[in-house]
């Protein structure tokens, strides 16, 4: 009998990715438009509000580890996981809190690092519009999320989105378990020998290095914004969690054009000049302003990040294929996401202001920014060249 060849993402119904995705992008930016909230109801510190983002995205980094070795079962895991993490969420305290974003942490790591690498590696002549396609869903729940947030100010309102998210997430649960069992073939990303293969330390290294700060960056620019909002420009926390949601429409609006700029120059070209138009967006929050500007600010900084890290993400796999290896890239930039905005609530305890403390995204993506070009200097199999080369 032959041997059936792997499924690719075309080959599938796409709807329970896409769908996932956008229950995905609501579970991650949850906790910036709900701070402001939990941190007037359990009087939070921003170092203790800030161990929240740490524990969800230091959670996440496992969940992306275990998704490069068992991106079946993690595809299925994931969802079940952010499903519990947000059931219990809804019925939390502060201490409780802290192992629901461990949940909801680990089971986003898996499930999306998992689908990120199907969708990446299983046409590599198209990976860049792919991934830039099924991100684009996330941006659509990360956008959706502040809204549905500043509805339910109120926390038994709250605690029923808490209980509608996570009755969505068990649908998609269900759902993929009832694709996969219909399809019955194993979806590993290194289910067919890889010609590139072998992920270097320069390239590992680099890269890491790129989307740990590119992650740590954007989530701590959403995750704080809201508060940032709150603090200096007065608005209540429903108004405030609306930037966070202005931060995603800029994301969302600049992955959809995305494709289009990239069909007309280099992959490359897109991806630095939206690291350095976020450049200018968060280095204008470090000034005071009016919340008009702040959120001028925030919608140029959304619309700089769009490309990042789907079109960052293509060129690594460019480089490596469908390797196991993968997913411990994905596991380092999910760390930054825990890092650096705790870092920013440290930033910002230490020095008695949270405008000072974003100086920590500002450092971030002008890391990302001197990286995206020493990649270029990095060796080039004969292999990859046609495949970076953009």
């Amino acid at each position: 009998m032959p041997r059936r060849k792997p499924a690719r993402p075309q080959s599938l119904l796409a709807a329970p990715f896409y769908a996932g995705f956008v229950i995905a992008g609501m579970a991650t930016v949850l906790l910036g438009p709900v701070l402001p909230i939990l941190g007037a109801r359990w009087t939070l510190t921003d170092l203790q509000a800030g161990s929240l983002f740490a524990v969800q995205f230091t959670a996440s980094t496992i969940g992306a580890v275990l998704a490069s070795y068992f991106s079946r079962a993690c595809l299925v895991f994931g969802y079940a996981s952010v499903a519990a993490g947000l059931a219990a969420l809804a019925l939390a305290d502060y201490q409780l809190a802290l192992l629901a974003f461990a949940l909801v942490g680990i089971g986003l790591g898996s499930a999306t690092t998992a689908t990120n690498l199907l969708f990446g590696t299983q046409r590599p002549n198209m990976r860049g519009l792919m991934l830039t396609r099924v991100n684009l869903f996330w941006g659509l729940g990360a956008v959706c999320c502040p809204p549905f947030v500043a509805a339910t100010i109120g926390p038994g309102t709250l605690r029923f989105l808490l209980l509608g998210l996570s009755l969505g997430a068990t649908g998609v649960f269900a759902a993929v378990v009832s694709l996969l069992s219909r399809v019955g073939t194993e979806l590993e990303t290194r289910s067919r020998p890889d010609k590139v293969g072998r992920l270097g330390p320069s390239v590992f290294v680099l890269f890491s290095a790129l989307l740990f700060l590119y992650v740590g960056g954007e989530t701590s620019v959403s995750g704080w914004i809201a508060t940032y909002t709150n603090r200096f420009d007065h608005l209540s926390p429903s108004r405030s969690g609306l930037f966070v949601s202005a931060f995603w429409i800029s994301i969302v609006f600049g992955r959809a054009l995305t494709p289009v700029l990239v069909r007309r120059t280099s992959e490359f070209a897109v991806l630095t000049s939206g690291v350095i138009a976020s450049l200018c967006g968060i280095a204008s929050l470090l000034f005071p302003q009016t919340p008009l500007l702040t959120l001028a600010a925030v919608a140029v900084a959304g619309m700089g990040c769009a490309p990042v890290f789907p079109l960052a993400v293509a060129r690594l796999l460019a480089r490596i294929g469908p390797s196991r290896h993968a997913g411990w890239v994905f596991a380092i930039c999910g760390a930054g996401a825990a890092v650096l905005p705790w870092m920013t609530g440290l930033y910002s305890g230490h020095s008695g202001s949270l405008r000072a403390a974003f100086l920590v995204p500002l450092a971030a993506m002008g890391g990302v920014l001197m990286l995206s070009f020493a990649e270029r200097f990095l060796p080039v199999d004969r292999a990859e060249s046609s495949a970076v080369s953009s």
